[in-house]
């Protein structure tokens, strides 16, 4: 925790004196690798996702809902742990369940009512510790507040896409 709580506070005191700090561009490649197969590179890491064979993968690796939901589960997990670092807050153990309703249809159909990603979103938090209700409950709220995929998930972004069509190598 000391670690955790240092990195914070190191951070803190940049932002306080360069307000710009921290910003950045980040980026990930993913290709299609076989089939409904994909291999996406994002700096040193190289994640593997697939669909299941009910919808024409071969269920080798995670689907992206799978990614989504442990990348959201992930963010909100740590996010409890940095803020009950920053107070000084002892979490003996920090789980999220996330929950996720959609419709096939959504994805398949152009023409249906149902929408192709998530109709909604639910997480439940369940953390054991020694601590105050009241802290407890302030940890998770500041992780709620400060959550970057919570936020991704609760606000509009802005999106901009770009194309680039080449012929085929002959």
């Amino acid at each position: 925790m000391n670690t955790i709580a240092s990195a914070i506070d190191r951070l803190e005191s940049v932002l306080d004196r360069r307000a710009d700090f921290g910003h950045s561009t980040n980026q990930s490649v993913t290709t299609v690798a076989a089939g409904l197969r994909c291999s996406t590179e994002d700096g040193s890491w190289t994640i593997e996702s697939d669909l299941g064979e009910s919808l024409g993968g071969t269920g080798s690796a995670p689907s992206p809902g799978s990614l989504v939901r442990a990348a959201f589960g992930s963010c909100l997990a740590m996010m409890y742990q940095l803020r009950a670092a920053k107070h000084g807050v002892n979490l003996t153990s920090i789980r999220v369940l996330v929950e996720t309703d959609s419709e096939i249809a959504g994805m398949l159909l152009c023409e249906t009512t149902s929408v192709p990603g998530y109709s909604e979103i639910r997480y439940h938090v369940d953390i054991e510790s020694p601590a105050p209700h009241a802290d407890v409950l302030r940890v998770i709220d500041e992780g709620d507040l400060l959550s970057p995929l919570l936020d991704v998930f609760t606000r509009t972004n802005s999106l901009h896409r770009t194309i680039s069509i080449r012929p085929a190598a002959a």
